[in-house]
């Protein structure tokens, strides 16, 4: 839903009905961004200034020490609750950072990278533009000691002819490397499996550990076994017409409603086989293992991003969502009654936006 020039900042708030927490957010720093935590009034109550060489900020995680985990365009860096780098990852040279990054409960860090595909493989494509140039993702998970631990190349596990349906020209906006014919997979999303009822009743797909992540240009999420490195599970949804450039699914953590089931937000970018998903976004709720639909926040043409977003299960089974393109981040209930309501002011505007509250790290106590 577009947001006019007036109003700004927290327009609703149903305190009786709202998970109570801090939300991450980008504000404008003394020197470029900065991170900050809101509280239910939309009012910043902690904030880091981001270290003005590295670019934007893509994706901004608290950790449960109070640290920072931040995503930027040429390194990952982790911050402490006092500001100070105390953790910096720059990949090879031949690897570029974007979109996503993940501290695993075994305190290793789960990275996002994008490579050039081995002429090799990329010389067998049916289009001749894909045989000169094209790109996929590598996920590596690297230890505080910056040690490779697993690394996972998705070129090496596809078909390479599986692509983008909508192709899009080498001279659109977002540049020649990014457009569907050479940026082959543009993967936007990536967990280690949470622990999980589906693992416990027998079903090895969904083994903690195991990588899920969003493929956005092929309208695919998927899991990888970490183990075996085969492709275990693949999901393109059905819901009017099936996924079209998804963004931020991941499993819902135990002890959270709708726990061991994937959320999605299903941006609508260039749906193929159903009218009714133009213009219009989904947050869907997933069973992983029948791969029904079981919950569905749908407004029709009132809630669109075409890119980036995300969306969280709260603890109370209310939803968390960041319609980035407005520049709308609200809380629904599972009624999908829109609860809490945030209009940015201004950029800098976040990619993804979380939710934490009491009981996540120690330092966000007093702030609530």
């Amino acid at each position: 839903m577009p947001i006019g020039v007036y109003p700004k900042g927290t327009t609703l708030y149903k305190a009786d009905q709202c998970y109570h927490g801090l939300t991450v957010i980008s504000l404008k720093g003394e020197k470029g961004a900065d991170i900050a935590l809101i509280n239910m009034e939309g009012e910043p109550v902690k904030r880091w200034a981001m270290s003005p060489d590295n670019g934007g900020v893509p994706r901004a995680r608290l950790l449960p020490n109070g640290n920072l985990l931040v995503l930027r365009n040429r390194c990952i860096e982790e911050y402490d609750w006092d500001g100070n780098i105390v953790w910096e990852y720059v990949p090879p040279d031949h690897l570029r950072l974007h979109h996503d990054v993940e501290k695993t409960i075994e305190g290793n860090t789960l990275v996002l990278t994008r490579e050039e595909v081995p002429e090799e493989i990329r010389c067998k494509a049916e289009e001749p533009e894909r045989r000169d140039t094209l790109y996929a993702d590598v996920i590596q998970e690297v230890s505080p000691d910056k040690e490779i631990l697993w690394e996972w190349h998705q070129c090496d596990h596809l078909d390479i002819d599986l692509c983008c349906k909508v192709p899009a020209p080498v001279d659109w906006w977002a540049g020649p490397a990014n457009n569907t014919l050479v940026d082959w997979t543009h993967t936007n999303t990536i967990q280690s499996l949470p622990e999980n009822h589906w693992y416990d009743s027998g079903d090895d797909r969904f083994k903690p550990g195991n990588v899920l992540m969003s493929l956005r240009q092929l309208d695919l999420v998927m899991i990888a076994d970490r183990d075996s490195k085969e492709i275990v599970w693949t999901y393109t949804g059905d819901y009017k017409g099936g996924l079209s450039g998804q963004h931020d699914s991941h499993m819902i953590e135990k002890g959270i409603p709708g726990e061991g089931n994937i959320i999605i937000f299903d941006n609508g970018a260039s749906p193929t086989t159903d009218l009714s998903h133009c213009g219009a976004s989904f947050v869907l709720e997933i069973n992983p293992s029948t791969k029904e639909t079981v919950w569905v926040y749908d407004q029709r043409e009132q809630f669109h991003s075409n890119f980036t977003s995300s969306c969280q299960r709260l603890p109370n089974g209310n939803t968390l969502i960041l319609e980035a393109a407005h520049k709308r981040l609200f809380e629904v209930t599972p009624e999908c009654e829109i609860v809490w309501e945030h209009a940015f002011a201004e950029p800098p505007f976040i990619q993804r936006s979380y939710r934490y509250g009491s009981g996540h790290c120690p330092q966000i106590e007093s702030l609530l």
